[in-house]
């Protein structure tokens, strides 16, 4: 069926084991590489081969080396390599030494990654074709001084945003001069840790929003096709946490707006292979405003195909290896025809150290999950700590139906050993907001809701347990709210403050002697595309920082901050 014979995954985790599976579908053989922390990883079980990538001194860095990985794929005749999303997927001079070696890019030209990978110079594209870009900079800001130029101009609040990355990475909303100032290096240091640059831009800051992206095919002879489209707006700290498609609740002739506009972006960047155009959009003006393009496949590209019956990921290595989209059966909109019912995907997420002792997805008509989990598997703290990717699909028109039987779903997940979000989720799904299809990107941030809802009684979990219990000769393993790791002695009537995943120190909010409140940002904490907070267990006085500083890795549950207690305070 294709000309590929032989792909090197590029990647690792669950989005390693979609892409396999999608080769041994089309018949084509797999080659994994993986970084020594990951020899346990179940993605090196299901390609054909695994190669050992780097040492075990940096386990990011291996899968970000170019030069080893294109060596890999020459030496184990590979004709392509797929970079899955993360690490080199956007990487331009990633594509240019694949070509150069020979070998095919799963993706987009580099011209074209290099384009959406300046999210200043892609806005540009945008304005020249008539598509609405959020008003901001023309260009990237020098300093401080020229971004305060700007929110003066423009008024506040506006948004900083790395420009050449994404992710919700390097980016800060702030609503006056004080904030931006305490903001702008903060921004300029985590892109330049995770993008390798550290040019910084403004834009005003869409608030209420709903974020909408587009799903773009493009063959190489420049047939161009959407598969319409996802709202992405349940968000925290900028990170997609549930995606839906359609967007429920979209009207129909902005919804044609938005497509049209996705097409004509994605036509005039010459953009070949997968791509998503994303968009936020104002619901009481109507307005609706280009943000970027991702050249590449999503995370929540799960739910386009649920909803559109085509295999993305399949589609990718066909069009990668010379395919049209007519050879395809997607020559044309007609061809593809309307979304059927609703999907959600929601990500569950590792919440500290351990490992699965207990391990069951759940299961049925429209049930699907992409995940990388297994009893005995411990993740590795390094990386972004994306488990499992549960897709619920109904064909129906109820989107309501979707969220209930995504809601019976996570009830039906069980994981023990190992602190997820499970329970959160379950509650965003509960949310009235999220039930009636209105989520804006802020709903998180916004509400005051305790994320701690418990599944319903189910006695099939409890059969788990108990034979888990028999099993093991010992009582239940209960989930690690908190890992009990410490890398410092806490000092007699001190509180320590726990890192919650390990990671790379982007900021440190506080110094010794300062007082805090309960619930204040003591250091930010970056791994992968997460992004996350050390907040202050207790209202007191900062006692011990212990030489930390920006660039240092910290581990899961380490104590990285020790304060003394206010005895009239309450603690949180």
């Amino acid at each position: 069926m294709s000309s590929l014979s032989r792909v090197l995954i590029a990647n690792r985790g669950e989005i390693a084991i979609r892409i396999a599976k999608a080769a041994a579908g089309l018949g084509i053989e797999t080659v994994g590489v993986y970084a020594p922390v990951d020899a346990m990883s179940l993605h090196t079980r299901y390609t054909d081969e695994s190669v050992e990538l780097g040492d075990s001194s940096d386990a990011i860095a291996a899968y970000l080396d170019i030069p080893a990985i294109v060596a890999i794929a020459v030496e184990h005749n590979c004709d392509a390599i797929h970079p899955g999303y993360g690490f080199l997927s956007e990487n331009a001079d990633f594509a240019r030494q694949c070509v150069a070696a020979d070998i095919i890019f799963v993706g987009p030209q580099a011209a074209t990654l290099e384009l959406f990978g300046d999210k200043v110079a892609a806005k540009a594209l945008a304005q020249a074709e008539g598509i609405p870009v959020v008003p901001g900079s023309e260009t990237v800001l020098d300093d401080v001084a020229a971004a305060l130029a700007f929110a003066q101009a423009t008024g506040y609040p506006i948004m900083l945003k790395a420009a050449a990355g994404g992710g919700g990475r390097g980016m800060r909303g702030v609503n006056n001069d004080a904030e931006l100032m305490a903001a702008f290096e903060r921004c300029r240091s985590e892109a330049l840790a995770a993008f390798g640059d550290g040019a910084i831009f403004a834009e005003k800051l869409v608030q209420q929003a709903r974020h909408i992206e587009v799903q773009i095919l493009a063959d190489n002879s420049g047939q161009t096709v959407h598969l319409f489209e996802r709202d992405c707006s349940i968000q925290q700290r900028n990170q997609k946490v549930v995606e839906i498609a359609p967007a429920p609740n979209l009207d129909v002739a902005l919804r044609d707006k938005l497509l049209d506009d996705a097409l004509k972006l994605a036509r005039a960047a010459n953009l070949t292979n997968a791509g998503t155009v994303e968009f936020l959009l104002d619901p009481a003006s109507g307005e609706y405003f280009f943000i970027e393009c991702n050249p590449r496949i999503q995370v929540e590209h799960t739910v386009t195909e649920e909803v559109m019956g085509v295999d993305l990921v399949e589609a990718q290595l066909q069009i990668a290896a010379g395919q049209t989209l007519d050879a395809l059966g997607l020559g044309s909109q007609l061809a593809i025809g309307e979304p059927r019912g609703f999907a959600i995907q929601t990500r569950v997420v590792a919440q500290g150290a351990g490992t699965i002792s207990a391990y069951k997805e759940p299961a049925g008509m429209g049930i699907r999950v992409d995940g990388h989990g297994y009893v005995g598997y411990t993740p590795p703290p390094q990386f972004d700590p994306l488990l499992a990717k549960l897709i619920c699909h109904h064909p129906t028109s109820s989107y309501a139906r979707t969220v209930d039987r995504t809601l019976r779903a996570l009830n039906e997940f069980h994981i023990v050993g190992l602190a997820t979000n499970l329970n959160q989720l379950r509650s965003i799904l509960a949310n009235s907001a999220v039930r009636d299809g209105d989520a804006r990107t802020s709903l998180l941030s916004e509400i005051v809701q305790d994320f701690s809802a418990k599944a319903s009684r189910n006695e099939a979990l409890s059969l788990l347990d108990q034979q888990a219990t028999t099993v093991t000769g010992g009582g239940r393993r209960a989930p690690l709210e908190k890992s009990t790791a410490s890398g410092l002695t806490v000092p007699e009537g001190e509180r320590g403050a726990e890192c919650p995943m390990a990671g790379t120190v982007v900021e440190v909010a506080v110094d010794e002697g300062d007082n805090v409140s309960a619930g204040d940002t003591l250091l930010v904490i970056s791994a992968m595309k997460m992004e996350t907070s050390v907040t202050a267990p207790c209202s007191g006085e900062v006692t011990g920082l212990y030489g930390l500083v920006q660039g240092d890795a910290v581990g899961a549950g380490q104590i990285v901050v020790t304060i003394a207690p206010s005895a009239d305070l309450a603690e949180i």
